[in-house]
């Protein structure tokens, strides 16, 4: 029997294999072929856990047309940021189809990050008015950071409000979008950040509504990504009435996602699309100038399973990683 090859591939390793380019490129390719019966998702586990505070989950897919199998496993603990850990951990387990056998782990934090990025770019691709400019980010943490990033690649965003309960955080975050050659102001409220925006991104992990549906406007695109879990809320349950919602995946965004809340409420029932029926054809995205859109992001393994194949693919090409025997 050949001996088993399994490829460990850190953080580091891995950032220098993907960039966001790539990321977007991977996670659309997935996309359509999700649409297209060529990938397949797994149920969900997502649990917490007590005493700590935490999240565990594992995400599962298969995708038939990149010949990958494999899982990422991992959740988030809120508390570990005092003890100067990031809030996310997870790795991602990759398999041959063919034959079950493991053939690498590698970081899924770095992967988390940037396929979320690389969602919120796709959703702004189709969803967002081409001429939007002025974003509005509210939470001004690593996702708000890539969610701007990912949205330069996309759009020629040329101004962005930021708004986040930390102060010195949005300060930051505006720092760093002057350096980078926007215009750039840390907010004192949502409200304020929100106001003549073409398009809103909110990644936090609030409980509450945070953007009111008076100050959603026609013409706005809203991307929210903070509402992965039972209880998450950033949007007020009315705006999902007057949008045309998208969403990653409508089993999960009912249940975890900002749709949960006006689904159990009874004030939608259904939803325009998910963002693999757009980007395959089969519905329409943006339509008119005017008409307000809502992507609801609650993170599905094709976004993970895409990046991490792509790194293992150029690891193999570049020798990369850590090469162990498992027999």
């Amino acid at each position: 029997m050949t001996p088993q090859s399994f490829l460990v591939l850190t953080r580091s390793q891995i950032e220098s294999l993907i960039s966001l380019p790539d990321a977007i490129r991977v996670v659309e390719e997935a996309l359509a072929d999700f649409a297209q019966g060529k990938s397949f998702l797994f149920p969900v586990i997502r649990e917490r856990i007590d005493p700590y505070g935490g999240f565990f989950g594992v995400k599962a897919a298969y995708l038939a047309s990149r010949g990958c199998l494999g899982y990422k496993g991992g959740g988030f603990w809120a508390t570990n940021r005092d003890q100067g850990l990031a809030g996310h951990q997870s790795v991602i387990v990759l398999y041959d189809p063919q034959t079950g056998r493991p053939t690498a782990l590698m970081d899924g934090n770095y992967i988390t990050i940037i396929r979320t990025g690389a969602m919120g770019a796709i959703a702004a691709k189709y969803l967002a008015r081409p001429d939007s400019r002025s974003v509005a980010v509210i939470g001004a943490g690593t996702q708000g950071r890539i969610q701007l990033a990912a949205l330069r690649e996309v759009l020629a965003v040329q101004e962005v409000r930021c708004f986040d309960l930390h102060a010195p955080s949005s300060q930051a975050f505006a720092a760093l979008a002057i350096q980078q050659g926007l215009a750039a102001t840390a907010c004192a409220t949502p409200q304020q950040a929100v106001a003549g925006a073409d398009l809103i991104v909110t990644a936090t992990p609030s409980l509450s509504a945070i953007i009111q549906d008076q100050w959603i406007q026609p013409g706005m695109h809203i991307n929210a990504f903070g509402a992965d879990t039972k209880g998450k809320q950033e949007i007020d349950p009315m705006a999902l009435t007057r949008a045309k919602v998208v969403v990653d995946y409508w089993p999960q965004a009912r249940e975890i996602g900002e749709c949960q809340h006006a689904f159990r409420s009874g004030l939608i029932h259904s939803v325009h699309a998910e963002l693999a029926d757009i980007v395959a054809g089969r519905k329409p995205g943006r339509e008119t100038p005017t008409e307000i859109t809502l992507f609801d992001a609650t993170g599905i393994a094709l976004q993970d399973l895409g990046v991490a194949s792509c790194a293992y693919e150029a690891a193999l090409l570049g020798g990369l990683g850590i090469r162990l025997q498992l027999d």
